[in-house]
């Protein structure tokens, strides 16, 4: 082509002319059509209302170039991948295609691509999920739902506001708090305004990792009259809400979650009342809102749950949750009463979820690999999530009942 060309300039200066039409237009086919393309958009830029020098034009002429050196860059992996191609197809056809898939109601490039996937396809594959992580097989819808009913299987995560579940993109989140601000008082007309001051600290939320894997052989999975594969991700769920409520709850002030007892208010009973009364539940309502907080639930340990459902009105010998024969009353003035294992026996904590915070870092994804254990046919479960907190704005928030022992 380029011998072609040159002798079609060399003809039109040895006989003293200018291109023909003709000659013209063969000139302009044989650039490539991206090429004529990129160039008009050069020329149209240079020529257009920002002038040649300016910093439009020059942005949009290496946008121009860059769109260019991508497509070469696509052209060369599209001639690479057409060699390979051509190099599994000619050992195919030397095996006399049984490396082939033997479906005949597609063409021939449909066959090829169930036998190798094209660089494109690779790289949209790649785009949904990295291969080691599964690719197509875990996509982020099914985190979302693992989400969702991770927060709804958590007895602590169901009390909290939406808008307290935070999520972050590091390995530690820092919630500003205001501890305490003064400053405001009576004036007089004219008189300056006093300064006031406020305090300011942080809520740290360092992000830990809860994880768990289980292994099933893929002759169980196969033969089961269950959906097994459901069932053992839902076990996973479940085993890791009740792992997260467990440190909600009770976890120390230097343990890896800290937990709401720890940063409470207690008020323990006088001697001799073994049990938390709703009476107990309306004193603790009291001493939360006395801090201009809103009390919004009531977590009872097992026992305190039981005792609560069973309390007497006095003299009258009816329940005050209700009667047995009916549904027992499940809120007190109006507050959801969950009762949680995880709390200590005759333990009862009145709070304002709205000022109690947790991090989530991932949420609980699962994800699945027959190739782990190839050797053995087994098929891996791996459930891991990432949390943070809990944080309590202030003491007062959290009421923690404890009757004696």
């Amino acid at each position: 082509m380029k011998l072609e060309l040159r002798k079609i300039f060399e003809t039109a200066e040895s006989e003293d002319r200018g291109l023909s039409a003709r000659e013209i237009a063969a000139v302009i086919n044989s650039i490539p059509a991206e090429e004529r393309m990129a160039r008009t958009e050069i020329l149209a830029a240079v020529n257009g209302p920002n002038g040649a020098d300016s910093p439009e034009t020059r942005d949009l002429i290496a946008e121009t170039l860059n769109h260019m050196e991508s497509r070469a860059i696509d052209a060369r992996e599209d001639c690479a991948r057409h060699d390979r191609e051509a190099e599994v197809r000619a050992l195919a056809e030397r095996a006399g295609n049984v490396l082939m898939p033997g479906n005949t109601m597609r063409d021939d490039s449909e066959l090829f691509r169930a036998l190798m996937p094209s660089m494109n396809e690779y790289r949209a594959l790649t785009a949904e999920g990295t291969p080691g992580a599964g690719g197509y097989t875990v996509p982020e819808k099914v985190s979302a739902q693992y989400a969702d009913i991770l927060k709804a299987q958590s007895t602590f995560l169901r009390a909290l506001p939406a808008a307290n579940v935070l999520t972050f993109n590091s390995d530690m989140l820092q919630v500003p708090q205001l501890t305490e601000s003064d400053g405001e008082d009576y004036v007089a007309e004219g008189a300056e305004l006093p300064e006031g001051t406020m305090t300011w600290s942080s809520l740290s939320f360092p992000a830990k990792k809860i994880g768990r894997i289980q292994w099933a052989s893929s002759e169980i999975l196969e033969d089961s009259a269950l959906d097994l594969r459901n069932i053992i991700g839902q076990n996973l769920l479940r085993d890791a809400s009740l792992r997260f409520d467990a440190d909600a709850f009770n976890g120390g002030l230097t343990d890896r979650v800290k937990g709401i007892l720890a940063q409470g208010t207690v008020t323990s009973l006088e001697a001799g009342k073994a049990t938390v009364t709703y009476d107990d539940v309306a004193d603790a309502c009291a001493r939360v809102e006395a801090m201009n907080g809103s009390p919004s639930v009531v977590w009872a340990s097992t026992d305190m749950g039981a005792a609560l459902r069973k309390e007497k009105a006095s003299g009258s010998g009816e329940y005050q949750g209700g009667s047995p024969t009916g549904s027992p009353a499940s809120t007190a003035w109006g507050l959801p009463v969950m009762v949680s294992g995880f709390l200590p026996a005759k333990t009862v904590v009145v709070a304002d979820a709205s000022r109690l915070f947790v991090g989530i870092r991932r949420n609980a994804t699962i994800k699945i690999s027959e190739d782990a254990r190839f050797t053995s046919d087994q098929v891996g479960f791996k459930l891991t999530m990432r949390v943070a907190g809990v944080g309590v704005a202030e003491a007062s928030s959290v009421q923690v009942i404890k009757a004696v022992d």
